[in-house]
Protein backbone atom coordinates (compact mmCIF):
# COMPACT_ATOMS: atom_id res chain seq x y z
CA UNK A 1 0.00 0.00 0.00
CA UNK A 2 1.88 3.28 -1.48
CA UNK A 3 1.70 6.88 0.73
CA UNK A 4 -1.78 7.86 -1.09
CA UNK A 5 -3.18 4.99 -0.33
CA UNK A 6 -3.09 5.03 3.31
CA UNK A 7 -4.20 8.74 3.85
CA UNK A 8 -6.99 7.90 2.08
CA UNK A 9 -7.61 4.64 4.51
CA UNK A 10 -7.05 6.83 7.49
CA UNK A 11 -9.37 9.23 6.28
CA UNK A 12 -12.05 6.94 5.16
CA UNK A 13 -12.07 5.86 9.08
CA UNK A 14 -13.08 9.33 9.68
CA UNK A 15 -15.88 9.85 7.13
CA UNK A 16 -18.42 8.71 9.06
CA UNK A 17 -17.40 10.27 12.69
CA UNK A 18 -17.25 13.61 10.87
CA UNK A 19 -20.74 13.70 9.51
CA UNK A 20 -22.32 12.81 12.92
CA UNK A 21 -20.02 15.47 14.46
CA UNK A 22 -20.58 18.39 11.96
CA UNK A 23 -24.82 17.13 11.75
CA UNK A 24 -24.85 17.02 15.25
CA UNK A 25 -23.13 20.77 15.70
CA UNK A 26 -25.49 21.86 13.28
CA UNK A 27 -28.74 20.68 14.97
CA UNK A 28 -27.46 22.49 18.12
CA UNK A 29 -26.81 25.58 16.14
CA UNK A 30 -30.32 25.47 14.84
CA UNK A 31 -31.83 24.28 17.96
CA UNK A 32 -30.61 27.11 19.78
CA UNK A 33 -31.28 30.06 17.38
CA UNK A 34 -34.04 31.88 17.41
CA UNK A 35 -35.66 32.84 14.09
CA UNK A 36 -35.82 36.99 14.01
CA UNK A 37 -38.95 36.75 11.32
CA UNK A 38 -41.23 34.54 13.52
CA UNK A 39 -39.62 34.63 16.57
CA UNK A 40 -40.24 30.91 17.19
CA UNK A 41 -37.35 28.15 18.10
CA UNK A 42 -36.49 24.69 17.31
CA UNK A 43 -38.14 22.47 20.39
CA UNK A 44 -36.15 20.99 23.03
CA UNK A 45 -36.32 17.17 21.35
CA UNK A 46 -34.96 18.96 18.56
CA UNK A 47 -31.76 20.75 20.84
CA UNK A 48 -31.73 17.13 22.50
CA UNK A 49 -31.43 14.99 19.49
CA UNK A 50 -28.89 17.50 18.33
CA UNK A 51 -26.61 16.93 21.09
CA UNK A 52 -27.03 13.27 20.90
CA UNK A 53 -25.53 12.91 17.38
CA UNK A 54 -23.32 15.63 18.52
CA UNK A 55 -21.73 13.40 21.21
CA UNK A 56 -22.06 10.27 19.29
CA UNK A 57 -19.79 11.60 16.78
CA UNK A 58 -17.52 12.55 19.17
CA UNK A 59 -17.14 9.00 20.72
CA UNK A 60 -16.91 7.61 17.28
CA UNK A 61 -14.02 9.67 16.62
CA UNK A 62 -12.39 8.73 19.78
CA UNK A 63 -13.39 4.99 18.82
CA UNK A 64 -11.21 5.41 15.99
CA UNK A 65 -8.31 6.38 17.72
CA UNK A 66 -8.46 3.62 19.88
CA UNK A 67 -9.06 5.32 23.21
CA UNK A 68 -12.42 3.41 24.15
CA UNK A 69 -12.44 -0.24 24.58
CA UNK A 70 -13.93 -2.79 22.31
CA UNK A 71 -16.80 -3.82 24.71
CA UNK A 72 -17.47 -0.05 25.56
CA UNK A 73 -17.95 1.16 22.44
CA UNK A 74 -20.46 -1.86 21.75
CA UNK A 75 -22.87 -0.47 24.70
CA UNK A 76 -22.24 3.54 24.08
CA UNK A 77 -22.76 3.79 20.24
CA UNK A 78 -26.04 1.77 19.58
CA UNK A 79 -27.25 3.42 23.15
CA UNK A 80 -26.74 7.14 21.33
CA UNK A 81 -28.51 6.21 18.35
CA UNK A 82 -31.27 4.60 20.21
CA UNK A 83 -31.27 8.66 21.92
CA UNK A 84 -30.98 10.07 18.93
CA UNK A 85 -34.06 8.04 17.16
CA UNK A 86 -36.23 8.50 20.19
CA UNK A 87 -35.60 12.41 20.36
CA UNK A 88 -36.04 12.55 16.42
CA UNK A 89 -39.12 11.02 16.76
CA UNK A 90 -40.27 13.57 19.29
CA UNK A 91 -39.25 16.21 17.61
CA UNK A 92 -41.80 14.94 15.12
CA UNK A 93 -44.03 14.83 17.04
CA UNK A 94 -43.88 18.26 18.80
CA UNK A 95 -43.79 19.81 15.53
CA UNK A 96 -46.86 18.08 14.07
CA UNK A 97 -48.67 19.21 17.50
CA UNK A 98 -47.41 22.77 16.82
CA UNK A 99 -49.04 22.12 13.55
CA UNK A 100 -52.43 21.21 14.67
CA UNK A 101 -52.41 24.41 17.17
CA UNK A 102 -51.71 26.42 14.50
CA UNK A 103 -54.41 25.01 12.56
CA UNK A 104 -56.55 25.40 15.56
CA UNK A 105 -55.99 29.15 16.30
CA UNK A 106 -56.52 30.22 12.54
CA UNK A 107 -60.19 28.25 13.12
CA UNK A 108 -60.32 30.35 16.09
CA UNK A 109 -59.35 33.55 14.50
CA UNK A 110 -62.01 32.69 11.57
CA UNK A 111 -65.02 32.20 13.20
CA UNK A 112 -64.56 35.15 15.82
CA UNK A 113 -63.74 37.10 13.06
CA UNK A 114 -67.02 36.11 11.32
CA UNK A 115 -69.23 36.11 14.50
CA UNK A 116 -67.81 39.74 15.20
CA UNK A 117 -68.45 41.23 12.00
CA UNK A 118 -72.21 39.74 12.86
CA UNK A 119 -72.70 41.51 15.87
CA UNK A 120 -71.29 44.49 14.05
CA UNK A 121 -74.22 44.00 11.50
CA UNK A 122 -76.91 44.00 13.95
CA UNK A 123 -75.30 46.81 15.84
CA UNK A 124 -75.36 48.73 12.95
CA UNK A 125 -78.86 48.02 11.72
CA UNK A 126 -80.14 48.60 15.28
CA UNK A 127 -78.52 52.35 14.96
CA UNK A 128 -80.50 52.84 11.53
CA UNK A 129 -83.70 52.27 13.81
CA UNK A 130 -82.93 53.47 16.94
CA UNK A 131 -80.30 56.14 16.44
CA UNK A 132 -78.05 54.30 18.85
CA UNK A 133 -76.14 51.42 19.73
CA UNK A 134 -76.58 48.50 22.03
CA UNK A 135 -75.13 47.09 24.86
CA UNK A 136 -77.47 44.91 26.17
CA UNK A 137 -77.45 41.56 24.24
CA UNK A 138 -81.01 40.78 25.40
CA UNK A 139 -82.02 44.07 23.65
CA UNK A 140 -80.18 43.29 20.82
CA UNK A 141 -81.53 39.67 20.48
CA UNK A 142 -85.03 40.88 20.92
CA UNK A 143 -84.31 43.15 17.96
CA UNK A 144 -83.48 40.15 15.68
CA UNK A 145 -86.50 38.22 16.48
CA UNK A 146 -89.04 40.60 16.80
CA UNK A 147 -87.92 44.46 15.21
CA UNK A 148 -87.75 45.87 11.90
CA UNK A 149 -85.46 48.14 9.69
CA UNK A 150 -86.97 51.12 7.48
CA UNK A 151 -86.11 50.76 4.14
CA UNK A 152 -86.76 53.42 0.93
CA UNK A 153 -87.88 51.49 -2.44
CA UNK A 154 -88.58 52.86 -5.70
CA UNK A 155 -90.17 49.36 -6.30
CA UNK A 156 -91.03 48.90 -9.99
CA UNK A 157 -90.34 52.34 -10.68
CA UNK A 158 -87.43 52.59 -13.17
CA UNK A 159 -87.78 56.34 -13.23
CA UNK A 160 -85.42 58.89 -12.55
CA UNK A 161 -84.76 62.39 -10.33
CA UNK A 162 -85.29 64.93 -13.41
CA UNK A 163 -81.69 66.42 -14.25
CA UNK A 164 -83.19 69.83 -14.44
CA UNK A 165 -84.31 73.39 -12.93
CA UNK A 166 -87.56 73.14 -11.28
CA UNK A 167 -90.60 75.13 -13.26
CA UNK A 168 -93.09 77.64 -11.67
CA UNK A 169 -96.25 75.50 -11.16
CA UNK A 170 -94.09 72.27 -10.02
CA UNK A 171 -92.17 75.80 -7.38
CA UNK A 172 -95.82 76.57 -6.58
CA UNK A 173 -97.00 72.81 -5.57
CA UNK A 174 -93.65 72.88 -3.35
CA UNK A 175 -94.68 76.01 -1.74
CA UNK A 176 -91.51 77.69 -3.22
CA UNK A 177 -91.24 81.25 -3.90
CA UNK A 178 -89.74 82.49 -7.19
CA UNK A 179 -89.60 85.91 -6.16
CA UNK A 180 -86.98 85.62 -3.47
CA UNK A 181 -83.42 84.59 -3.94
CA UNK A 182 -83.98 81.95 -1.34
CA UNK A 183 -86.67 80.48 -3.61
CA UNK A 184 -84.83 80.63 -6.88
CA UNK A 185 -81.38 78.98 -4.93
CA UNK A 186 -84.13 76.23 -4.76
CA UNK A 187 -85.83 75.62 -7.72
CA UNK A 188 -82.20 74.97 -9.70
CA UNK A 189 -82.55 71.25 -8.65
CA UNK A 190 -85.25 69.26 -7.88
CA UNK A 191 -83.85 66.52 -5.18
CA UNK A 192 -85.09 62.77 -4.34
CA UNK A 193 -88.21 63.88 -2.04
CA UNK A 194 -89.28 67.02 -3.75
CA UNK A 195 -89.84 64.46 -6.90
CA UNK A 196 -91.41 62.16 -4.74
CA UNK A 197 -93.80 64.63 -3.49
CA UNK A 198 -94.43 65.96 -7.36
CA UNK A 199 -95.00 62.49 -8.64
CA UNK A 200 -92.08 62.28 -10.99
CA UNK A 201 -90.85 59.25 -9.26
CA UNK A 202 -92.03 56.87 -7.00
CA UNK A 203 -90.72 56.04 -3.29
CA UNK A 204 -92.21 53.64 -0.58
CA UNK A 205 -90.84 53.05 2.85
CA UNK A 206 -90.92 49.36 3.52
CA UNK A 207 -90.43 47.56 6.98
CA UNK A 208 -87.96 44.92 6.80
CA UNK A 209 -87.79 42.68 9.34
CA UNK A 210 -84.11 43.08 10.80
CA UNK A 211 -82.55 39.19 10.70
CA UNK A 212 -83.75 39.34 6.90
CA UNK A 213 -82.15 42.63 6.43
CA UNK A 214 -79.19 41.74 7.93
CA UNK A 215 -78.85 38.07 7.02
CA UNK A 216 -81.48 36.37 4.58
CA UNK A 217 -82.29 39.20 2.62
CA UNK A 218 -85.81 40.27 1.49
CA UNK A 219 -88.18 40.20 -1.44
CA UNK A 220 -89.72 43.63 -1.48
CA UNK A 221 -92.47 42.97 -4.42
CA UNK A 222 -92.40 41.47 -8.01
CA UNK A 223 -92.20 43.89 -11.20
CA UNK A 224 -93.51 43.65 -15.01
CA UNK A 225 -91.97 46.36 -16.44
CA UNK A 226 -92.21 46.79 -19.96
CA UNK A 227 -93.04 42.75 -20.37
CA UNK A 228 -89.95 41.66 -18.54
CA UNK A 229 -90.49 40.46 -15.38
CA UNK A 230 -88.03 40.96 -12.06
CA UNK A 231 -88.26 40.94 -8.19
CA UNK A 232 -87.09 43.45 -6.26
CA UNK A 233 -84.86 42.43 -3.64
CA UNK A 234 -82.52 44.09 -0.44
CA UNK A 235 -79.53 41.40 -0.28
CA UNK A 236 -78.43 40.76 3.13
CA UNK A 237 -75.58 43.06 4.56
CA UNK A 238 -73.02 39.99 3.82
CA UNK A 239 -73.81 37.47 1.02
CA UNK A 240 -73.54 33.49 2.36
CA UNK A 241 -70.71 33.07 -0.14
CA UNK A 242 -68.47 35.14 1.83
CA UNK A 243 -69.45 33.81 5.40
CA UNK A 244 -67.51 31.04 7.35
CA UNK A 245 -70.27 29.69 8.84
CA UNK A 246 -74.27 29.40 8.28
CA UNK A 247 -76.29 32.22 10.63
CA UNK A 248 -77.97 30.39 13.57
CA UNK A 249 -79.40 33.43 15.59
CA UNK A 250 -78.71 31.14 19.01
CA UNK A 251 -75.08 31.04 18.88
CA UNK A 252 -74.56 34.80 17.21
CA UNK A 253 -73.50 36.16 20.65
CA UNK A 254 -70.54 33.08 21.83
CA UNK A 255 -67.69 31.55 20.38
CA UNK A 256 -67.97 28.80 17.78
CA UNK A 257 -64.85 26.43 18.43
CA UNK A 258 -64.25 27.80 22.22
CA UNK A 259 -66.45 28.49 25.40
CA UNK A 260 -67.00 31.82 26.40
CA UNK A 261 -69.33 34.85 25.18
CA UNK A 262 -68.45 38.38 23.37
CA UNK A 263 -68.22 41.27 25.27
CA UNK A 264 -70.96 44.28 23.98
CA UNK A 265 -70.18 47.81 25.09
CA UNK A 266 -71.51 50.93 23.25
CA UNK A 267 -71.57 54.85 24.47
CA UNK A 268 -71.42 57.96 23.47
CA UNK A 269 -68.73 60.85 22.25
CA UNK A 270 -68.07 63.99 21.78
CA UNK A 271 -70.04 66.68 23.96
CA UNK A 272 -73.63 66.60 25.13
CA UNK A 273 -74.73 68.77 22.15
CA UNK A 274 -73.50 66.23 19.53
CA UNK A 275 -73.13 63.08 20.91
CA UNK A 276 -71.83 60.38 18.89
CA UNK A 277 -72.68 56.71 19.18
CA UNK A 278 -69.83 54.20 19.18
CA UNK A 279 -69.58 50.16 20.26
CA UNK A 280 -66.91 48.03 21.09
CA UNK A 281 -67.33 43.73 20.81
CA UNK A 282 -64.64 41.76 21.52
CA UNK A 283 -63.52 37.94 22.81
CA UNK A 284 -62.76 38.78 26.20
CA UNK A 285 -60.56 35.37 27.04
CA UNK A 286 -58.78 35.21 23.33
CA UNK A 287 -57.28 32.14 22.40
CA UNK A 288 -53.78 32.73 21.70
CA UNK A 289 -51.41 29.71 22.00
CA UNK A 290 -48.43 31.83 20.36
CA UNK A 291 -48.57 34.91 22.49
CA UNK A 292 -49.31 37.31 19.47
CA UNK A 293 -51.85 39.61 21.75
CA UNK A 294 -53.67 40.42 18.87
CA UNK A 295 -56.80 40.00 20.70
CA UNK A 296 -59.94 40.85 17.28
CA UNK A 297 -62.06 43.42 18.03
CA UNK A 298 -64.70 45.14 16.13
CA UNK A 299 -65.81 49.10 16.54
CA UNK A 300 -64.09 51.42 19.43
CA UNK A 301 -65.44 53.22 21.89
CA UNK A 302 -63.16 56.54 21.33
CA UNK A 303 -63.08 56.81 17.69
CA UNK A 304 -65.96 56.54 15.78
CA UNK A 305 -65.62 53.74 13.46
CA UNK A 306 -67.40 49.76 13.21
CA UNK A 307 -64.27 48.25 11.60
CA UNK A 308 -62.18 45.51 13.14
CA UNK A 309 -58.60 45.68 14.32
CA UNK A 310 -57.43 43.15 11.97
CA UNK A 311 -56.19 42.58 7.67
CA UNK A 312 -57.71 40.42 5.33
Amino acid sequence: MDGYDKIMHHAGKYIFPGIFTIAGLTMLILGLTVNKDTGVQQTPEFVYAGLALFLMGILMVLHVLGIFKRKSRFILIPVLISVCIWFGYMNYASIQARIELEEEYLLYNKYVKQSLIDIRDVQVAFKKTYQRYSDNIGELENFLKTGSVSYVSAKCDNRLIPDERMNMEQAALLGIDPNTDEGNREMEKIDEDEATILGLITRDTVQIPAVDYIFNGYKICDCNVDGKEYEVRVPPMHTAEKRHFPFELEKIWTKRSKEGQFIVQATDIGDSSHPKPVFKVYDPKPFDPFMRRDTLVVGNLTKHHTEGNWKD
